[in-house]
């Protein structure tokens, strides 16, 4: 309850960004309650705002451009006109993540490469 919720950690830190999608599962309640808006601290609409309360409504929220997150951060749900007393919102964050290259993987990078000039090997 209260101005606005956090969604701890939601974005993982070392992760590019591309959007966050969501749907009302329940409706989002509270005094005077008229929308609600997505964001990170920073940026509390980067994912949008005027976003309906009402149960079945959803969000898709781009990035516009990728948004490399070097540290997890949270996802802050603000009300606007009330503040929060009740609801449900499942949230999807799109995102990528870069491994590092598997142990196996290294025997590519082991062998010389041959290269054939003129028909003899160097």
């Amino acid at each position: 309850a209260g101005p606005t919720s956090n969604a701890a950690y939601a974005i993982p830190g070392q992760s590019v960004v591309y959007g966050v999608t969501g749907r009302v599962l329940a409706d989002i309640t509270g005094s005077g309650l008229t929308g609600f808006s997505l964001g990170v601290s920073g940026s509390t609409n980067r994912y949008g705002s005027g976003l309906s309360p009402t149960q079945g409504s959803w969000l898709r929220g781009l990035t516009g451009t990728p948004l490399t997150y070097y540290s997890s951060e949270d996802l802050i749900l603000t009300a606007e006109g009330g503040d929060f007393t009740a609801g449900t919102l499942r949230l999807a964050i799109h995102c990528l993540q870069f491994t590092l290259p598997d142990i196996s993987m290294v025997w590519a990078f082991r062998h010389k490469p041959v290269l054939q000039v003129y028909g003899g090997t160097l």
